[in-house]
């Protein structure tokens, strides 16, 4: 269960799946903690945060010609309306993310640069309400938080074109085109870059998890939501194992990690971590329409 990104730009190359991370009537503030900062990459990267934006915006290029995107405002509205509340738990300089529905065979969500959150609509079809669809929205909205994306970006730069630094939309543009034909060239490097990306997709992951758990919370929607929707999408059963597993079986990175979300839902104090969950009656109304939808390519994914 991992995001994509130049992960994006890779798919066809390295083969990596889309992972699961993962308007609405608003409910009552609930007294919450403030989320806690993620915690500090020591990895570099070497991307402005102008180059980062341009970077996404060659990314998200990519992805809305390989995949049809869904940019209708009657459809975006719900979306927009629930990413705005979980963004008003972060730094101001997230206040410009948009999410755009795709139309893929994977159920999953990713982020694209600094501006863009990207969901597939067998992503919405799994999901059950719109604390789930918050709780997804929160572990993306961290990983833009952490410049995730242009942390990977780097290092597959660096190791494989061994350049270290970006200048303009055109040098940047060259250089993730160089990075995939030398994948293409190379099944060795291939390889390297996917044993990149599976390094650099671990412990960000539980970051997120734990910044999704806080903000959702801090905007009114049920942490339990979260610990759900990963137990379902990753066929947890309700079981992430323990210690004693981790040690003498082949305990999976998702049971670890499973195990790690429910744990950071039982640090929430009382008031954060029992908020009840929503009304689901609009949301399925939503889900309903953006599944159907009659322009899209989406009967062919279901």
């Amino acid at each position: 269960m991992r995001t994509i990104p130049t992960r994006a730009l890779l798919l066809p190359t390295v083969c990596l799946a889309l992972s699961v991370f993962v308007g609405g009537k608003a409910r009552p503030q609930q007294l919450c903690s403030a989320i806690p900062a993620p915690k500090t990459r020591t990895a570099a990267y070497m991307f402005s945060i102008q180059q980062e934006r341009i970077l996404g915006d060659i990314e998200a290029e990519w992805v809305e010609n390989n995949y049809q995107a869904f940019h209708a405002e009657d459809r975006a509205a719900h979306l927009n309306a629930i990413v705005a509340r979980v963004v008003s738990q972060f730094p101001h300089d997230l206040a410009l993310v948009q999410v755009i529905l795709i139309d893929t065979p994977e159920a999953g969500s990713f982020s694209v640069g600094p501006e863009r959150i990207y969901i597939t609509r067998k992503m919405v079809a799994l999901l059950t309400d719109d604390d789930e669809l918050a709780g997804l929205l929160g572990h993306e909205l961290a990983h833009i938080l952490t410049h995730h994306n242009a942390i990977i970006v780097s290092e597959l730069f660096h190791e494989i074109l061994h350049v270290n630094a970006v200048s303009g939309r055109k040098d940047i543009s060259e250089k993730l085109m160089r990075l995939v034909d030398s994948i293409n060239r190379d099944p060795k490097l291939m390889w390297k870059a996917a044993q990149i990306i599976d390094r650099q997709e671990g412990v960000p992951q539980n970051d997120a998890d734990r910044v999704a758990l806080y903000a959702m919370a801090a905007a009114g929607f049920s942490p339990q939501a979260y610990v759900d929707l990963f137990d379902r999408a990753a066929g947890m059963n309700g079981n992430g194992g323990n210690i004693l597993t981790d040690v003498f079986a082949d305990a999976t990175s998702e049971r670890r990690r499973f195990r790690e979300i429910k744990k950071n839902l039982s640090h929430l104090p009382p008031p954060c971590r029992d908020i009840p969950p929503a009304d689901s009656t609009e949301f399925r109304t939503w889900q309903a329409a953006v599944i159907s939808d009659p322009h899209s390519a989406w009967s062919r994914y279901r």
